[in-house]
């Protein structure tokens, strides 16, 4: 029989956690010996702990977990309100973030919300539970894919005042085996998360303006009635990075992953509006990736430029631009000259004859404007409107240019759907 473990002393209260891992940690240690990385342990949680452990942060408890990790819980003060306890926990993170760039501190992740912690005496150790452990420790992890070294949620964001103007909305998220969506923040200081210290600040608050004003069109607001535009947010997001560009000389890390799921869901999906972005792990070897390696070896087998193409240099995949048109848009004009071929993304899509007669309508997964290219005079051939709001991909013809594969594909499907008219 299991033996039992008495329970005393238990505690519950609100407070600010924060999660933190090291960076590369396993790459950084795989030469040393044992006592090497004892040393470097003692040494890293040494500096974070000078860092962190000041009098003006207290009162906190910090405690070193699973060799790089550290939790740290920030209680309130007497008479204090959890503003002020936010405000304490967000000046340590950029603490942090500043050693880090100073290369006081190596690279360190962090994530830091507002939750409430149980707290209780299991025999001769304290133990503390919570399910905002698991939110806090998912925002850490996020850090590297948003290219940020720390990460907060919406609570924590909202009510901290000690950095309001530099404030940057990263969007909101579904975690996997979280229950509910988490709006993420960091923040952006001249110096701090790869803004260049000698640039105006006057610059980084326009650039953080621009972020912010797509990213609250990005997520949605139900309570101001805000509801996401994807061709408005790419918009805005792009004239938000070429700002960026313009004055740092590198692409916002995290506008790029932004723009990157607006590309692979152009629309937002059913759960969206509720949900936000789902960043939900993908297991490594499901049936489905198993019956597509085993395609990718047959497609080899049968057509190795197809294969090479399609598989390994998808280099062609960049060039098909998004489009948004809306429903009763003209897309193509009969003998017009081509301009490119599209993929219908989503919507319906009707193709007419000179005297408006339908020739067929087209749903998500079709292909049209490749017929022209049949041709050496390269002319449209039928009138292509909108039936619906569509979602394009479209490729130029100058970038079709680039990629004979591709180019062979489309007038096999247009060889096809000729036979198939005639």
């Amino acid at each position: 029989m299991a033996a039992q473990i008495k329970i005393s002393d238990e505690r519950q209260r609100q407070a600010v956690i924060m999660m933190t891992d090291m960076e590369h940690y396993s790459f950084a240690t795989a030469a040393m010996s044992p006592q090497e990385i004892c040393k470097f342990l003692l040494q890293y949680h040494g500096t974070l702990q000078d860092i962190v452990d000041l009098e003006e942060s207290h009162p906190l408890e910090i405690e070193a977990t699973a060799g790089d990790g550290c939790l740290v819980i920030f209680d309130r003060r007497a008479g204090e309100d959890i503003a002020a306890t936010c405000d304490r926990a967000v000046r340590v993170a950029m603490r942090l973030a500043e050693a880090i760039e100073s290369n006081m501190l190596p690279p360190t992740r962090m994530g830091i919300v507002l939750g409430e912690v149980l707290e209780v005496n299991l025999g001769k150790r304290f133990a503390r539970f919570g399910a905002d452990f698991s939110v806090a420790n998912r925002l850490e992890g996020l850090c590297g894919y948003f290219g940020c070294h720390f990460l907060m949620d919406g609570e924590v964001a909202q009510r901290q005042s000690v950095y309001r103007y530099n404030l940057v909305n990263m969007g909101k998220l579904s975690l996997a085996s979280i229950f509910h969506p988490v709006n993420i923040y960091t923040v952006y200081k001249p110096g701090v998360q790869n803004w260049p210290r000698d640039l105006p600040e006057e610059d980084l608050l326009t650039f953080i303006q621009l972020k912010n004003e797509a990213m609250e069109l990005f997520s949605g607001n139900p309570e101001t009635g805000v509801v996401p535009f994807f061709p408005h947010v790419r918009e805005m997001l792009l004239a938000a990075q070429e700002f960026y560009l313009g004055k740092v000389g590198k692409k916002d890390k995290s506008i790029y992953q932004v723009l990157k799921y607006i590309n692979e869901n152009p629309e937002p999906n059913g759960g969206f509006n509720r949900a936000g972005m789902e960043m939900i792990e993908k297991r490594r070897d499901d049936f489905g990736r198993r019956i597509f390696h085993m395609s990718c070896g047959f497609l080899k087998s049968l057509d190795h430029d197809l294969y090479i193409t399609l598989v390994e240099e998808i280099e062609w995949e960049k060039f098909f631009k998004l489009e948004w048109r809306l429903e009763g848009d003209v897309l193509i004009t009969i003998d017009s000259i081509a301009d490119g071929v599209y993929y219908l993304e989503s919507g319906l899509v009707e193709v007419t004859d000179a005297n408006g007669e339908n020739i067929a309508s087209l749903e998500a997964g079709d292909v049209f404007g490749e017929i022209a290219y049949l041709d050496e005079a390269q002319r449209r051939t039928a009138n292509v409107v909108a039936e619906t709001d569509v979602v394009l991909r479209k490729i130029s013809s100058a970038d079709l240019e680039k990629f004979p594969v591709i180019k062979r594909i489309f007038e096999k499907i247009a060889k096809k759907r000729l036979a198939q008219n005639s």
